[in-house]
């Protein structure tokens, strides 16, 4: 594994952990899904202007073999976000985030299983050490876990749907007759995925909600900060799918939270605990574990 792909992913564990972060104060300001569609129509401009200035939109129109995969990744990437919101309001939010923290889990799962990777007990062991360091840093504890709970089905439908996207997603960059480059799957991803939500909110009559925007600075602002974070996720992300295993890119992920309760305490100053801390060096030693093992393993074979 070389210093490059590591330094990518953690780069992309920043720019996600930032989105995440921006995307939830737009959501203080308008509903979930009018924020989803919000950011992904900013997101589209943007796309369309690297892309144009690239001169790869006459690329969108060469999908032949693959037009079903890229739309069905929109629809996945719409539906992983439908259904963590519907948990959400069924259930508890601390089940939910340390439910929809096992994508890890199952990306390894489907790796092993129908891709016949190889993973090492320490491999699993330090994904388990750091999922631990999640919900220390989240602050979930066993009784903020309701388990009863019929919200928790869409919670994990919503780590099933990240989990094969993610799959999804490598196969149409490596199609064998025609292999589509990464602006393109993330410009069809968003497309669909936006349409979706502006589907949603006609459907739920929340178009006007589009109005704050006029009246919030601030909110235009997270809003657009959200939007460039969604469209550098599309880049890094997708690069990173490319070059390496999505198990690898997963685990990584794992380290968002620390990006997003550090961005917390630099511009919100909020304040973290000692738990928290502890937490976030049980992710960062079980990622260190990760890494070396992962070293280790290609060394031997």
């Amino acid at each position: 594994m070389s210093k490059k792909s590591v330094l990518s992913v953690l780069l992309l564990s920043v720019i996600w952990g930032s989105y995440y972060v921006a995307s939830q104060r737009t959501v203080a300001g308008l509903s979930v899904f009018s924020a989803g569609f919000y950011i992904r129509f900013v997101t589209w401009i943007l796309l369309t202007l690297v892309m144009a200035a690239k001169k790869e939109l006459p690329r969108l129109a060469q999908v032949k073999y693959v037009l079903l995969p890229l739309v069905m990744i929109g629809v996945l990437g719409f539906l992983l976000d439908a259904t963590a919101f519907i948990g959400l309001s069924m259930g508890s939010a601390a089940t939910g985030t340390a439910l929809l923290k096992t994508d890890v889990l199952m990306v390894s799962l489907i790796s092993v299983i129908v891709y016949k990777t190889k993973l090492s007990w320490k491999q699993w062991l330090c994904m388990l050490i750091m999922l631990a360091g999640v919900m220390l840093v989240i602050g979930i504890t066993p009784e903020k876990i309701d388990l009863a709970n019929w919200g928790n089905v869409f919670f994990l439908l919503s780590a099933l749907f990240v989990s094969i996207n993610a799959f999804l997603i490598k196969s149409v960059q490596h199609h064998e007759k025609n292999p589509v480059c990464d602006d393109v799957v993330a410009y069809y991803n968003n497309f669909v995925c936006m349409l979706l939500f502006l589907a949603a909110i006609i459907i739920g009559g929340r178009f006007s909600e589009g109005r704050a925007l006029t009246e919030d600075r601030g909110l235009r602002l997270t809003l657009l900060l959200a939007s460039l974070g969604q469209t550098l996720v599309y880049f890094i992300y997708y690069y990173d799918l490319r070059r390496l295993p999505v198990w690898f890119v997963k685990v990584f992920l794992l380290t968002m939270p620390i990006v997003s309760n550090l961005i917390c305490l630099l511009l919100f100053h909020e304040a973290l605990t000692a738990m928290q801390y502890l937490g976030m060096a049980v992710i960062l030693a079980g990622a260190a574990g990760v890494l070396l093992e992962q070293r280790h393993v290609q060394a031997h074979t």
